[in-house]
């Protein structure tokens, strides 16, 4: 499955840092996956904690409203989306990029988002759908492989040449389809000309069936802070009609969400 999370583990840490704090973010991050609703069991054995120290978190969250149980299954509530307000309401300008990014899909009549780099993953920061959706539905807040997308792949062109290898290598990488790109040479190749060109065009690789053509968000500075992206259903995608016609407008909206930048 492609969202199952990882078990979490606790290293050693330094003086300021508040172990049950972390423990009760594990919890909270061991719903990333494709089950709504986890028994305590699931939750245990995704955070690697012993049973009573997880039903004391998830009763916790029960108490503060941020999960609710029923029938032994926990599950979050719609209060938890306070927790990333703050982020995705202040992160690349969004009150600004988001009607740049309709005005894209609007034109283009595709599937428009634009994403973060966290770590392995790419983040949905903005998601526009047009009228026709894609094969699978990913919302704001949802994360994918960097290594296997076309947004990821914009953005690990952003940083320096090592900081991108050690994502890779700290990525696990899968063929996630039979067209997956998984060989780090490869992968390190594709990023370089990412780079050089400031877009990249991913053809079924992360979904079959859709194909990714994204372009880089830059600060004033030149740093690379995000990534736009157009989303085509295979079945109506021309390569020649996308490269002439939805990459230009797409470079365009990039720099208009560049000239948001700090």
């Amino acid at each position: 499955m492609l969202d199952r999370p990882q078990t979490t583990t606790f290293g050693k840490a330094g003086d300021g840092f508040v172990e049950a704090f972390a423990k009760g973010l594990a919890v909270i991050s061991a719903f990333n996956g494709e089950k709504r609703s986890l028994s305590m069991a699931d939750i245990a054995e995704r955070t690697d904690l012993p049973r009573a120290g997880a039903r004391r978190l998830l009763y916790t969250l029960v108490q503060l409203g941020y999960a609710r149980i029923d029938g032994g299954l926990f599950e979050l509530t719609p209060k938890i989306i306070e927790l990333g307000r703050a982020f995705l309401s202040s992160a690349a300008n969004l009150d600004f990029a988001k009607p740049i990014v309709e005005a894209l899909a609007r034109e283009t009549g595709e599937l428009c988002t634009m994403s973060v780099l966290d770590g392995v993953d790419i983040v949905y920061v903005v998601r526009v759908e047009p009228a026709l959706s894609l094969t699978r539905s990913y919302g704001v807040g949802s994360r994918l492989p960097a290594y296997a997308t076309s947004m990821g792949r914009v953005l690990l062109a952003g940083l320096p040449p090592q900081n991108a290898k050690a994502i890779l290598r700290a990525s696990r990488l899968r063929k996630l389809t039979n067209r997956t790109k998984t060989d780090p040479e490869i992968l390190t190749a594709e990023i370089a000309r990412a780079g050089k060109v400031g877009w990249c065009l991913v053809q079924q690789e992360i979904e079959l069936g859709v194909c990714g053509l994204s372009a880089a968000v830059k600060n004033r500075q030149g740093t690379t802070r995000a990534a736009v992206s157009i989303s085509f259903n295979m079945s109506r995608f021309d390569r020649k009609l996308a490269l002439e016609v939805a990459l230009p407008r797409l470079l365009e909206a990039a720099g208009e969400l560049s000239g948001l930048g700090d």
